[in-house]
This record gives structure tokens, sequence and C-alpha cells, in this order.
């Protein structure tokens, strides 16, 4: 392992740099700075695309990223064997933290300037497109009914079964108020401009992928980000603050900071309300439950459905 920590830099041009084994990752100090070098899943294709987008981002206004860094074949990835391996700036900030209002504003008004930036360009590869947040709920919706009914037909019920379809019914019936919240709003022509205008979206949003810096809220791990409405990303951001923060700091506020830096779309806050309604982590839970999907276990799934359930009446509280 040593052996190989002191030789991966050499293939980004970097050779006799010291390198330092981190969690996930090796850390490079150089001249120009620090660097991560980490090895990733990602086809070559989004590697390619994924550098050239925070590439136009920079040259944009926006630079306040984790760029790609090239190799010395000037390709922004290096492939050993079967392994792939990628350089980024190391973003030396620490992580954000939800509960302190001034985090909270430099992050919102650094969203609000990615997303400004980030509208109306020629994206070269082009992200892909998420699709429109009326057929994610529905799907979300039709999800929930269907396990219900399987999950009752069961002749050996689980724990989690139980749970499940003892509370399905308000779940199901929160999926459909947001799908009617939506419908009332102006939501299809806020997505059809953002698809016709490339709007692009970060995708990510939390604490470890907004790291404060040097005060300013760096934007990091652009992996998930894709052509959406934006109000889309400041939702879902709003969306995990009121489920991982101590929810001091009113929602209003916080969409007043985003409002002030690029003026919502209309009807921008009913559309935020209609995702806070949308019982995103009960589906998120059951989905990976029933599939059995990495980091399964039947006590770590009851235990996350209890937290949801305990906190449910806060959460409503605070969001509504």
């Amino acid at each position: 392992m040593n052996d190989f920590a002191a030789t991966l830099p050499s293939h980004f041009g970097l050779a006799g740099t010291k390198t330092v084994k981190e969690r996930g990752y090796f850390l490079c100090k150089t001249a120009q700075g620090f660097f991560k070098i980490h090895k990733t899943q990602d086809t070559h294709q989004d590697i390619y695309r994924r550098h050239r987008l925070l590439e136009q981002l920079d040259g944009l206004g926006f630079p306040w990223t984790d760029r790609i860094v090239l190799s010395g074949q000037g390709e922004p990835f290096v492939q050993l064997g079967r392994e792939t391996y990628v350089m980024t700036r190391h973003v030396k900030g620490r992580e954000l933290n939800p509960d302190c209002l001034q985090d909270m504003t430099l992050a919102i008004e650094s969203l609000a300037r990615f997303h400004m930036i980030a509208r109306g360009v020629a994206w070269e590869p082009a992200p892909p497109i998420s699709p429109p947040l009326s057929e994610t709920f529905a799907k979300n919706a039709a999800f929930l009914t269907k396990t219900a009914r399987q999950a009752s037909k069961n002749s050996r019920m689980s724990d989690f079964d139980v749970l499940f379809i003892k509370n399905s019914g308000q779940y199901m019936a929160k999926a459909e108020a947001s799908i009617q919240l939506l419908a009332r709003t102006g939501y299809p022509a806020v997505y059809a401009a953002a698809v016709a205008g490339g709007h692009l979206c970060h995708g990510e949003l939390k604490e470890e992928t907004m790291p404060i810096w040097d005060g300013t809220c760096y934007l990091t791990n652009f992996n998930h980000a894709a052509v959406d409405a934006q109000i889309i990303d400041l939702a879902a951001f709003l969306h995990r603050y009121a489920r991982r923060s101590r929810r001091e700091i009113p929602l209003a506020a916080l969409v007043d900071i985003y409002d002030r830096v690029l003026p919502l779309p209309s009807q921008g806050t009913d559309i935020i309300g209609a995702y806070l309604a949308h019982p995103w982590q009960f589906v998120k839970i059951a989905q990976q439950y029933y599939s059995k999907k990495r980091g399964w276990t039947p006590v770590a799934m009851m235990g996350r459905m209890g937290d949801l359930l305990e906190m449910q009446a806060l959460y409503d509280a605070y969001v509504t």
C-alpha cells in the first residue's frame, strides 16, 4: 500500500509528491495546493462530463467547486488495470453546520449564485435530465399503494411489515396531498423552461458536499448533477435541513435569503411546499427494506422507521 501511495501521484504528473492515506482517498500536498486522489466506479464518460461541467462553471464565474485535475496524459482520470482514479482539488473547509444561521446563509447564497450561473448554458457534454417532480410523486404514491397491498398478504409478517402497514395509510395520504398541491402550482411551466434552458441542479446537497472554507460555501461532489427545475434543488436542501437540524431558523427566512440573490419563479414557495409535504423518507426506507439494498438489516430498518415516525409531528409542524 505504501509503494502504491508513493507512485500513484506520478500518474497525475506529480512524481515525488508525498501522499497521506485518508479515509477513502489519498491526500497530496503540492506547490499548487492540496489535491485528493480517489478510486471511483464512475464511467469514463461520466468523469469527462463532470470535468467539463466544472470547467465551464469556473469559466462562467463559479470557481467554488472541487474541480477535477487532468492526469499527466491530459485525461480527467487514470486507469490502472481495472481501477479508475480521479484527482480533484481538496477543499480544506469544515463541514456545513445546519444549526448555524451564518453557515446556512452562506450555503443558500452560494447555491443561488450557482443556480444563477448554471442556466442558459449549452452544456457540453450535456448532463442528464431529471424526470419531472410530478412523475416522481406519482411513482412513489403507486409504490406505497402496491407495497402495502403486498405486505398485507404476507402470512408471516415481520415487525417491519406490521409497522409499515400500520402507518402506510397516513403516508399514502401525504403522497396524494403533495400531488394535489403540486398540481395547483405553475410547476409544469417551470420544469419546461428549465429543460429548454439547460438549468443545472447539483442534485446532492448536504453537509458534506457544502463545506465552508475561507468565508465561502463550496459545492462539491457533482456526481448527481442534472438538468432540472432549480427550485427543486433548493427544496431538497430545505427538506434535509428540516429533518436534520434543530429547526430553529424559519423556513421563510431561508427562502428569503435565496430569493434576494435569485428571485424565485412564480409560485416557487408553493412548489417548495409540495416538495416538503411529500413522504420522501417513508418511501425511501420502505424501498430499502423491501429491496434489501446496501446497508439493509431488519434492526437498522426498524430503527430508521421508528426515528421517522417519532419526529414526523415536529417535521410537519415546522414545514406547514
